[in-house]
């Protein structure tokens, strides 16, 4: 895996996520959590994009290495 460029790790991926959250931690820092803007308003939305694709399509959870996909329900999560 550490020779293929088009895989990425569970650890790469939380860092992206982390790395994503710093400009919203920045913001309620410096201004203060009364302060803080919508400019985060992207990166929030593909932190959450990226979570969930961790969870639901890589099997990267704690309930186990499942995918939660449902092919046959056009994407659909299984909650059942």
């Amino acid at each position: 895996p550490m020779d293929d460029p088009t895989l990425i790790s569970r650890q790469q991926l939380f860092a992206r996520i982390v790395g994503g959250l710093g400009g919203r931690a920045a913001e309620e820092i410096i201004f203060g959590d009364s302060e803080v803007t919508t400019g985060a308003a992207g990166d929030l939305q593909q932190i959450t994009g990226l979570a969930k694709q961790m969870v639901v399509t890589f099997g990267m959870s704690d309930i186990g290495p499942w995918s939660l996909m449902d092919a046959a329900q056009s994407g659909d999560v299984i909650m059942r």
